[in-house]
């Protein structure tokens, strides 16, 4: 029997069962069955991770307790620690993982080692993310609200080109990192994903709709990067007969604006919905017209819950093709996305066809086949 493949994972979060946290956990956990023996090091756990999940906390069992701000620093200094100790330790070939936020001096200790080194990618490298955050906030009529500095860039940029591999998880991204230098070759590419379980067709039923109307919906963080503003004026434009349901959080600049669409008879503000797949399911389309993103659970859920959607070729997550399996729509585009959900309310038949497609492609986009995948290409990087 082959010797399993050593890798250690940076993740510098406090791991609780959601975000990107969750995200690279539902990837190592499928490594183990394709020769990886993966170990997890996390600032601090707050909830079980699955078996067999080999994890490393920085902070003790006190820490654990505490609220985050009490120990981030501290967390993340004892991290870097006990990561460099387990590189000491570990052997040339052994893989390092290293999600956002490593410091360069830590690659360099790895690649120093002998260890192969791989970044993730959760969105877009800085480089591509600032100018086109900048551009959709004053297009909007708000400051820069996302804190990406110049030098926040160049650190990234720097650190980046360090690693002998990188994920990316959308087209855009792999666009991106060879504008910054990284070639196709060192690209990794890959999707993140969603789980099944949650969005098992059995156990949760399209909602019965009581009227011929068209009810689009959006899921996620309501800010600008997630084309919120779009969004709204879009529907405001587009005259449908029908509502438009937002389920999640605005952020604070857009709070008013939310709020003063919420208004309309036609735009419903649900706040946060712990129960997506019946909310999927009792929607027509799910619309995500974001600028910047990696590769977004919420389009996998929607295409799982068997609706079509309108999206941007950041959201498309490797998934959506343009009028095969979703819409693809300009960011910012106001008339298009606009015209996008008109041709959608008044065409089911069309509805029906993308929604059966992206449902179709959506299973091997589930984290146990995305963990699989991701496994064999690390093992492709020491062959």
């Amino acid at each position: 029997m082959m010797q399993a493949k050593k890798c250690l994972v940076w993740l510098p979060f406090s791991y609780a069962g959601r975000g990107p946290a969750e995200s690279c956990v539902r990837i190592i956990e499928h490594f183990s069955p394709c020769g990886i023996d993966a170990t997890v090091f996390t600032i601090r756990n707050r909830t079980s991770l699955p078996a067999g999940v080999n994890s490393t906390q920085a902070v003790g069992s006190i820490g654990r307790h505490l609220p985050f701000r009490f120990v981030a620093k501290s967390g993340l200094r004892a991290l870097e620690q006990k990561f460099a100790k387990a590189i000491g330790s570990s052997q040339p070939g052994d893989l390092a993982y290293f999600w956002p936020g490593v410091p360069a001096a830590l690659v360099k200790k790895a690649k120093a080692r002998g260890l192969i080194c791989i970044r993730e990618m959760i969105n877009n490298p800085l480089a591509a993310a600032k100018p086109i955050l900048d551009d959709a906030y004053l297009t909007a009529g708000f400051a820069p609200g996302h804190g990406i500095t110049e030098r926040d860039v160049e650190a990234e940029t720097s650190e980046l080109k360090l690693h002998d591999f990188v994920f990316s998880s959308n087209a855009e991204v792999d666009a991106s990192l060879n504008a910054i230098g990284i070639p196709d070759e060192r690209l990794l590419k890959s999707t993140f994903g969603w789980v099944g379980s949650r969005f098992a067709n059995d156990a949760k039923e399209r909602a019965p709709k009581t009227d011929n109307s068209f009810r689009a919906v959006f899921v996620g963080l309501m800010n600008v990067r997630k084309g919120i503003p779009t969004l709204l004026e879009a529907w405001d434009r587009a005259r449908i007969n029908g509502e438009l349901w937002l389920a999640g959080a605005p952020e604070d600049a857009l709070k008013p604006m939310v709020e003063s669409y919420s208004e309309l008879a036609s735009v419903r503000n649900l706040g946060h919905v712990s129960d997506v797949a019946s909310l999927y399911r009792a929607c027509d389309a799910f619309v995500f017209p974001t600028f910047e993103e990696g590769g977004p659970q919420v389009t996998y859920e929607a295409a799982a819950c068997d609706i079509p959607i309108i999206t941007t070729s950041m959201g498309a997550a490797r998934l959506v093709e343009h009028d095969v399996s979703g819409v693809i729509v300009t960011a910012g585009d106001i008339d298009g996305i606009a015209a996008a959900m008109a041709d959608l309310a008044n065409d089911q038949r069309k509805r029906s066809r993308l929604a059966g497609r992206a449902r179709e492609l959506v299973g091997k986009f589930e984290y146990g086949n995305v963990g699989k995948h991701r496994a064999s290409l690390l093992k492709q990087t020491s062959q």
